[in-house]
Order: structure tokens, then C-alpha cells, then sequence
């Protein structure tokens, strides 16, 4: 790694310090007091170990880049390499070192190196080496930053116990020490990034603040130079959830030519990435290269049958035709091995939208073949006919090529013989349109589905990434259920082929949605409704195998071999099925087991990592103070800023520990409750299977779900929630006063589990046992309320004890427990709880509000004005002056009909009215229409848009609609809208006419108020030409 851009970087830093360098004299130096004097790095280290010491910092300056790659341990007190510069000239088979790290070379030639030698404090620093492979970093991430010097420190005691020195590397310091260290000149930052276990001398001048220690159950980094160490140790952490590591690690393996590790990493990946495609295709493409084709047939034959994927298949393709060579192929046998891989690909990813090209290869192929399509010998003609059943085949998959197989088909059948291609491509031109709507409907619904095989976690809820992953879910299954709604119509004629079109979306979908639970369970219940108990069984397989830690897949998988189990009878059919169902539960108990145990140790791992950066923080903030300039009477200031300080670093780092257990812990509850939940379900199962059993069940005899309960409370991590089903299931099921026993049980393990003594309070009630239950009620009780923050938690107790002692207890216990709840719970409102005495979830008698006056209670609401309740006399609308009569035109074309309001022409005055009112609209001229019948419909369309882009305010002045009655408005205004009307409608325009018929007032009421009608005439006859065809318009354009 020599020609690695960090490592160039750290070569260069070796300028200013070498680890190795000789630190013998140094050390008798007089501590210096000059602050203007160079800092001496040798003043704030004490003295290293003696020769037989091993430390592993001089270990980690050779460290291998990978635990898989460490050597034997060395003998005690072997030397280690030095740089050539401090070793002799006696060559042998040793890894270059450079700076005190391991420098490995491209092409692992052999370097020479001398064979260290004694001398000194320098023969110190190399003495022995440590035995261990190295330590894993907790780093996620490579470091591609420059790297520091690693600075080995020895406290006072470990000296004088164990003699092991404390690695420590700028990877484990915060990034926020350069805005600490007040003075950017002097090298102080070398060494803030080192921090002892206990109390270290950092300078000359001794520091009165104290240092956090830092915890011993943190790992120790790993180099910056050890590339394939770290990636090990982040795929180690999260092999599901970092994917990037995986592939950086494979691709440096085989970067460096160790293609065995590759292989190794390879098989891990595939352990938990098996429909990773694109991934296999580099496997096989890493084996092709070396022409290691036993292990490219091992590949196929692991990975092609579980990934639709095409272009894997292509792959297979390519390779079975690079190696039956159609040129020297004499006896045909190449050929004839191709084209059967041509049929079993194209029946395996012949379906797939992206199949096309596959189809177009393999029409290419049957071309090339002996024969001439057209022929009269019968090898032309089995060409011709083999040729025909592949184009027919192709056009009815919906492929993004469909239409250009299409017309290559066309041009086909029309060259043979033009009435037979006819006839053949009508007879199929039915399969194409269809599968080519099929394949421009597949467009939009595909346009944003990701078909990536490399699938990632689910992010949680609220987190980054959370919206888009969905986004993801729902174009999936809008695509299975497009699929499933068969638009190829295919469920009459090959129900098979829907079926398997139907799987093979499902296969497609669960590539990139691997890590999705309920998409694994929607398939194989797909597929055990329509009789595929085989796929469905697949499905849930490789679903556990994806997702063990899911209790969907598992307690489907359980219930699937409970229902269709085939056992033999007896005791023996009995046990055996007990264990079939077992599994899916074991594997899922197991998963989450230990996960449990992960999340807590990332829980350490994290309070570890809080306490040494903060130590580092204070460290960095020591060794700067240390060496500022300061004078001699502000050296109490600065003691009590120290203070100050320190007391507020150790605020903050109590409460970031604080958050930091929080939030593990509400993730270790959340498992935890997982898990009892887990063994509910288990116990409930193997209750219908074995029944009662015995907690000591020998061999031979089942356990029941008494056994599976004593085998939960061994195994640990349960909540109360299994100890109250374990109970209710004696009680209702055999009746056994084991139940109460079992509840005294969890009251012991549980005292402050509110829930768990609520389900125990409910219980004795049921048992009629008031006195217990009153018992245990004030237990609990007193025992929460002592503590303010988990008063809140005693709430449920009290509603429902209030509510049983309501309901049958006394008086006085009634008012006596209301007090206690108007004591803690002073912001519940009183009405409310007095009313809770009589209520019931389905009745609150103290809420209803009887009708006493309907005519003041029951007024319906207006949603449109009427006429006041006050019989009064209409105002008689204004009256509108009638426009001059002019004698009607006889035998003219122009005649309006009957009931179409009259205007008056813009081309002659209108008449002088007295109301305003009355005043006729005044038209502006229009532009002069196009002549013949164009203008004619140009103008009209041009009305009708202009009349309904204005609206009623535009139209022209009409009569005075007749208001409707009193009673008309008030049934309009209680009558629902036509929007909730579904089954029947009326014509708007007949009902009004209709409404303003009616005769609500009978032959005695007052008529309203009448106008004089308006009697439509013609206007005078025109005579300036010959009158237009009758198109039935009317006004100035219409003429």
C-alpha cells in the first residue's frame, strides 16, 4: 500500500516525528519551564518498558491489514523489525517497513530487511510483540484522512501490573480538538491525541484538573493503512446494512490479486445478499478471466435458478456459447446444446420486460443455422417453421421490442409467401396489440420502480430515506397488482402462464424489497390461494431467511405446517409435529435473542466512546493550558475557569450517557417485549398441539405449553405480558389454580409493572376475590405515587378501580378513592369523573340532552335565505317599459321563436324608459364576421365562449323570475344536496318549472303579483339582400 495517498501523507509527517527514533537521551533532559523554548516531546511521555516487555503499540507498527492475514505470533521477546536505517544489512523474507508501519508492495516481491538489533530506548520500542490478533476499531467508515502518529503512552500502573502500553491513534479523539487547543503554533495537538487509562504526565508543568478515565472495554483502533481490517470489522457490525463495505472489501481483494480471500468474502456476501445479481455477474466474470470454468459451472448453477434476473442469464448464455464454438463445431452437437440453453433461458426470463433482446439473440441464432428460409428442402422448412414459432412466441410478451420483432415477423411472413403471411399475421396480430397496449401501460407504471438486486434495510420511520423506500413499496405492488388483474388476458385461455407471470413479479419484487416483510408474506399467500403450496413455502423460506428476526413470517410459516402438517397418530405424531412447528419459532427466538445482546453492546460501546472523547476533550484542553503563556497572577483565574469548565463537561457528559441509555433502552424494550410475545405465540401453539404437559417433560413425552413457559423463564428477557397469558391460559382453559400462583409469581418479578397488575386486579375480580384485589390495588398504588415522575403510571389502576368500586362497592370507598384521584390527577375535570360512575363504554346517561321542544330544538338550518315569517306584502317588481312593436314580418326567415327574449338592435336608438332598471344593455359594433357558413360557426363558437366565460352577470335584461312560497324555500333548504343522491335524479329545469306551478295557497290565497306578458314578434323585414339559409340563429351576427 505504498502508493496509497495516506500513506504518502504519513511519510511526510514522519519528517517532524519518528516513533522509532532513539529517546535514550532525551529522556535525562531537565524539564524545561521556558514557554518560548520548542516543545520537546520526549517531556510529556514517562518512561517506555524495559526490553522484555511486549507492547502492542510497537505490535500494531507491523500489524497485517487483516485478522484473516495475521501471522503465527512471534516467540517471547523476538525482535521486531526496525527501519532499515537502525537494522543491519542481513536480507531475509521480512514486510518492508516504513515509519514504523508495514508497507506492502504491489506485486509481494522480496524486499530485504536487516535484522533488528538491540540498542537502547530503540531496541525498547521494538522488543516483542504481541501474541493477539489485533483489536477491532468500532469505525464505520475507511479512513481516507491524513494520519496521524501513533503515540504509545504508559501510565504508572500499568507499569507496575501488566507493562502493556495504551495504543491510542487520532481516529479515537474528536474532530472538535482544533477549536480547543487555543494556540495553532505548537505541536500540542500530538499530544491531546494520546489519553492513558489514569493519570498521564501530558507536559513539564503539571495540570491540577483531573482526567475522566478512559474505559478498558473500548477496542483499540485499528491503522489508517489497515484498508481491509476496518472494512472486516464495519461487515462484522451491520453485514445486512453496509453494503458499501462489502463491495469496497471484495473490490480491494481482488485489487491486490488475492482472489481466494475474494472468493471467501464472495461466499459471505452471497450468504446474505443470494439475489444479488449484478453481483454474481462479477463473481463469474472474476472466475472467466482466470479461466477457471469448473468454478464458473459451480457459480451458474448456485445462482441462476434462485435470480430471475436477465441479465445474469445473458451471462449464462455468453458462456455456454464461448465454450461450444460454433465454428470448429463438425457434428453439430454445439449447436444443438445452445439452442436447448436458448429454450430453458427464454422459459425461465422469456416473461420479463426486459427479455427482448434475449428473444432478438436467439432469432439471430436460428438464422445463422443451416438452411435457407424459404426452401424447398426439409431442412429449409424445419428452419422456416422453427423461425415462425419464435417470432409467434416473442410478439405476446410485453417487451420493451415488441412492435420492432413485430415488423421484423412481418417482414418474415411476406417474403415466404404473401397469402400464407397474411393469414399467419392476422391470426396472430391479436397476441401483438395486445401485449403492445400491454407493454405502453408498462411504461407509466414503471417509470419510477428502482429494479436494483441489491436491496436496503427498511429505514425506520421518521428517519432519512423512510418516504422514498415506501415510494419504492407502493410502485412494486401497483405492478403486482396490474399483474394480477391480467391484462394479457390470459386466466380463460392459460392460467398457468398468468400464474407464472404473477410469480415471476412477485421474485422481481422481493429482489429489491428483500428486507420487506409483508411483501414475502403477500406472495406466498398469493400463492396458497391459488394452489401453489410449493412456491408459497419457498417464499416463506427464503423470507426467514432474509428477515429472521420477523414474527410475521415466522408465525406464518408455523401456522402453514400446523394446517397442513401430515403426522401420524399418537404421541409419537404428536412430538414429532411439536418440533415442526418448533422451528420457525426457534430460529425467530434465536435472531432476536441475539440481537438483544448486539443492541446492548453497541449500547457500551456508544457510553465508551462519549467518555473517551470527552477525556480527550479535557486532555486536549489540559496539555494547550499547559503550554500557553500565561503569567503568574492569572494562574488562579484560570484554576477556577478550569473548574468551571470541567464541571460543565461533566454536566454535558451525563446527560449525553443519559440520552445516549435512553434510546438503547427503549430499542431493548421494544425487543424484549418482542420476545415474551414471541413465546405467547409458542406457547399457544403447542397448547392446541400437546396441551398441558409438564415443565420436566422426559424424552419421550411432550412438554405442552407448560414446558415451552419453564423453558422461556430460563432463557431470560421476558416482560410480564407472558407471565399474564401463561396465567389466563390455566385459568380459562383447565381451570387449574396454578393461575394465581403464577400471578403472586410476576408480582414478585414485576412490582412496578402497572399493566401487569392491572390484568392481575382484573382477574381476582373476576374470581369474586374483592380483598386481594383491593391488596394488591394499594400495593401497587403507594408504591408509584412515592415517586412523583411515576404517578402519571398509576392512572389506569385508579380508573378502573373507581369504576368496579361505582359499580359495587360503598359509598364512602367512592368518595374516599375520588379524593385521592382529585389529590394526583388535579387536572381531570370533576364532571367528568362523577359522570364515569354511571357510564358505560356504550352509554353515558349524564350527556343526553332529551328533545322538550322540538319547534325551539329541532329548527332546521338555513342553507339559503327565505321570506321572514311575517306575512307581508311582496314589493312589486319594477316595472319595465315595454319596447315598441313593429308589425310583424310575413313570410320571414328571421323569426324568433316564441319564448326568446327580445333585444333591441344596436343599429338603431333605443327607446327613452323611466326606470333605469328598464335600460337595455348597450352592445358594442363586433367586428365584421367571416362570410359563408365558416363565419357563421366562427361566430358562433365565439358567443357561446364569451356567454359562459361571463356568466349570468352578462346576459341580457329578462322579466322578473316569480319568486317561490314560503313553505317552496323551506323544503329546498332541508332537501340534500344531488351529490348524495346515487340512484335517482331530476331534471333541474323541469322541477323549477315545476316549483313555480305549484298552487300552494289554494283558490283563497292572495295570487302574486303578476306582469304583463311579452309578445314575441319579428322584427321588420331587412331588404338589403337575399336572405341567409335558416341555421337557427338569431341577432346582428346571425344575420
Amino acid at each position: 500500500m505504498a502508493d496509497m495517498d495516506p500513506e504518502l501523507a504519513f511519510l511526510n509527517a514522519q519528517k517532524e516525528y519518528d516513533p522509532a527514533q532513539d529517546y535514550s537521551a532525551a529522556v535525562d533532559q531537565p524539564d524545561a519551564d521556558d514557554d518560548d523554548d520548542e516543545y520537546d516531546p520526549t517531556t510529556a511521555f514517562s518512561t517506555y518498558p524495559p526490553q522484555g516487555v511486549h507492547s502492542p503499540s510497537a505490535h500494531s507498527g507491523s500489524m497485517q491489514e487483516s485478522t484473516a492475514n495475521t501471522p503465527a505470533a512471534e516467540a517471547d521477546g523476538a525482535l521486531k523489525p526496525l527501519p532499515a536505517e537502525a537494522a543491519s544489512a542481513t536480507p531475509s523474507k521480512q514486510p518492508a517497513m516504513r515509519g514504523g508501519f508495514v508497507v506492502e508492495s504491489e506485486d509481494e516481491e522480496d524486499v530485504p530487511v536487516a535484522n533488528p538489533q538491540q540498542d537502547g530506548s530503540a531496541a525498547q520500542m521494538a522488543a516483542g510483540r504481541s501474541s493477539g490478533t489485533p483489536q477491532r476499531s468500532l469505525s464505520h467508515t475507511p479512513i481516507t484522512s491524513l494520519p496521524a502518529p501513533n503515540v504509545p503512552l504508559h501510565s504508572t500502573q500499568d507499569q507496575a501490573h501488566s507493562g502493556i502500553s495504551t495504543f491510542v491513534t487520532a481516529n479515537d479523539i474528536t474532530h472538535n480538538l482544533a477549536s480547543i487547543v487555543p494556540n495553532g503554533g505548537t505541536p500540542v495537538p500530538d499530544v491531546a491525541k494520546a489519553v492513558a487509562p489514569d493519570v498521564v504526565n501530558l507536559s513539564a508543568r503539571p495540570s491540577t484538573a483531573p482526567i475522566t478515565p478512559v474505559p478498558a472495554s473500548l477496542p483499540k483502533a485499528r491503522l489508517p493503512q489497515d484498508r481491509i481490517g476496518i472494512l472486516e470489522d464495519r461487515v462484522t457490525d451491520d453485514p445486512r446494512g453496509d453494503i458499501e463495505a462489502w463491495l469496497s472489501l471484495i473490490e480491494e481483494h481482488r485489487r491486490r490479486h488475492k482472489f481466494d480471500e475474494a472468493r471467501a468474502v464472495y461466499d459471505r456476501f452471497f450468504t446474505t445478499f443470494p439475489s444479488a445479481a449484478d453481483q454474481w455477474i462479477g463473481y463469474v466474470n472474476m472466475e472467466s478471466d482466470l479461466e477457471e470454468f469448473a468454478r464458473v459451472e459451480r457459480l451458474f448453477e448456485r445462482s441462476i435458478m434462485s435470480n430471475p434476473h436477465v441479465a445474469l442469464w445473458s451471462t449464462y448464455v455468453n458462456y455456454i456459447r464461448r465454450r461450444n464454438n460454433l465454428t470448429t463445431d463438425q457434428t453439430g452437437n454445439a449447436r444443438t446444446i445452445i439452442t436447448q440453453v436458448y429454450e430453458f433461458v427464454l422459459e425461465n426470463v422469456g416473461i420479463d420486460v426486459g427479455s427482448g433482446r434475449l428473444w432478438q439473440e436467439y432469432i439471430e441464432f436460428v438464422k445463422s443455422g443451416p438452411g435457407v428460409a424459404g426452401g424447398s428442402t426439409w431442412q429449409d422448412m424445419q428452419k422456416m417453421d422453427t423461425m415462425r414459432k419464435i417470432y409467434q412466441r416473442a410478439i405476446a410478451v410485453p417487451t420493451s421490442i415488441v412492435m420492432e420483432i413485430w415488423q421484423e415477423y412481418n417482414r418474415f411472413e411476406l417474403t415466404l409467401n404473401k397469402a400464407t403471411g397474411r393469414k399467419n399475421l392476422q391470426e396472430k396480430s391479436p397476441y401483438y396489440m395486445t401485449a403492445r397496449s400491454a407493454n405502453n401501460v408498462l411504461e407509466n407504471i414503471t417509470k419510477g420502480v428502482i429494479r436494483t438486486t441489491l436491496p436496503k434495510m427498511p429505514p425506520a420511520q421518521g428517519f432519512a430515506g423512510y418516504n422514498e423506500y415506501m415510494e419504492q413499496v407502493s410502485l412494486w405492488k401497483h405492478w403486482i397488482q396490474w399483474e394480477k388483474d391480467d391484462p394479457l388476458v390470459l386466466k380463460d385461455d392459460d392460467k398457468a402462464l398468468l400464474n407464472k407471470r404473477i410469480v415471476y413479479i412477485y421474485k422481481q419484487a422481493l429482489m429489491a424489497l428483500r428486507f420487506w416483510p409483508e411483501l414475502w408474506y403477500d406472495a406466498a399467500e398469493w400463492c396458497f390461494q391459488n394452489n401453489l403450496d410449493k412456491e408459497g413455502n419457498e417464499f416463506l423460506t427464503q423470507g426467514i431467511d432474509a428477515n429472521p428476526e420477523s414474527c410475521l413470517l415466522a408465525f406464518r410459516k408455523a401456522y402453514q405446517v400446523e394446517l397442513a402438517g401430515d403426522f401420524e397418530e399418537g404421541d409419537a405424531g404428536v412430538i414429532r409435529k411439536g418440533d415442526a412447528v418448533r422451528e420457525p419459532f426457534n430460529k425467530l427466538l434465536e435472531a432476536l435473542y441475539e440481537l438483544t445482546n448486539k443492541t446492548k453492546k453497541r449500547e457500551d460501546h456508544s457510553l465508551a466512546r462519549a467518555k473517551e472523547d470527552s477525556a480527550a476533550q479535557q486532555a486536549a484542553e489540559d496539555a494547550a493550558r499547559a503550554n500557553a503563556d500565561t503569567d503568574s497572577d492569572d494562574e488562579e483565574e484560570e484554576a477556577e475557569e478550569a473548574k468551571r469548565r470541567l464541571k460543565e463537561r461533566g454536566d454535558a457528559l451525563q446527560m449525553q450517557l443519559q440520552a445516549i441509555s435512553a434510546g438503547y433502552n427503549a430499542q431493548i424494550i421494544l425487543l424484549k417485549k418482542t420476545i415474551s410475545y414471541a413465546w405467547i405465540a409458542l406457547m399457544r401453539t403447542m397448547r392446541r398441539i400437546q396441551g398441558k404437559g409438564r415443565p420436566d417433560a422426559p424424552a419421550g413425552i411432550a412438554p405442552g405449553f407448560r414446558g415451552i413457559f419453564a423453558e422461556a423463564r430460563k432463557k431470560g428477557k421476558l416482560l410480564s405480558d407472558a407471565y399474564v397469558a401463561n396465567a389466563l391460559i390455566e385459568h380459562h382453559c383447565y381451570q387449574d389454580p396454578a393461575a394465581t400462583r403464577i400471578f403472586d409469581r410476576g408480582m414478585k418479578l414485576f412490582p412496578d409493572d402497572e399493566h401487569f397488575a392491572l390484568e392481575y386486579i382484573k382477574f381476582l375480580v373476576k374470581q369474586n376475590d374483592a380483598t386481594n384485589a383491593r391488596a394488591v390495588f394499594e400495593t401497587v398504588v403507594n408504591r408509584l405515587t412515592q415517586k412523583p415522575e411515576s404517578v402519571a403510571r398509576s392512572k389506569p389502576l385508579f380508573v378502573f378501580f373507581h369504576k368496579y368500586e361505582a359499580e359495587f362497592g360503598e359509598l364512602a370507598q367512592i368518595t374516599k378513592l375520588e379524593k385521592r384521584m382529585n389529590d394526583l390527577f388535579p387536572e381531570d375535570p370533576k364532571l367528568l369523573r362523577f359522570a364515569e360512575r354511571f357510564s358505560t363504554p356504550q352509554f353515558d346517561p349524564t350527556s343526553v340532552r332529551p328533545i322538550v321542544s322540538p319547534q325551539t330544538q329541532m329548527m332546521p338550518i338555513m342553507l339559503h335565505p327565505i321570506v321572514p315569517t311575517v306575512e307581508e306584502p311582496l314589493p312589486p317588481p319594477p316595472q319595465v317599459q315595454e319596447p315598441r312593436i313593429s308589425p310583424p314580418a310575413v313570410n320571414s326567415p328571421r323569426v324568433v321563436p316564441a319564448l326568446m327574449p327580445m333585444t333591441n338592435s344596436p343599429k338603431r336608438p333605443f327607446d327613452e324608459v323611466d326606470t333605469e332598471l328598464a335600460q337595455p344593455r348597450k352592445l358594442m359594433r363586433g367586428e365584421s364576421p367571416l362570410k359563408g357558413a365558416a363565419g357563421r360557426r366562427l361566430d358562433a363558437a365565439r358567443r357561446n365562449m364569451v356567454r359562459a366565460s361571463e356568466g349570468p352577470a352578462s346576459a341580457v335584461a329578462a322579466p322578473a323570475v316569480q319568486p317561490f312560497a314560503r313553505e317552496i324555500n323551506f323544503i329546498l333548504s332541508i332537501i340534500p344536496g344531488a351529490q348524495y343522491y346515487h340512484e335517482t335524479r331530476f331534471n333541474p329545469e323541469r322541477m323549477v318549472a315545476l316549483l313555480q306551478s305549484v298552487n300552494i295557497h289554494g283558490n283563497n290565497a292572495r295570487p302574486p303579483p303578476t306582469q304583463a306578458p311579452i309578445t314575441p314578434v319579428a322584427p321588420p323585414p331587412m331588404h338589403w339582400g337575399p336572405p341567409p339559409p335558416a341555421t337557427g340563429m338569431g341577432g346582428f351576427y346571425g344575420r
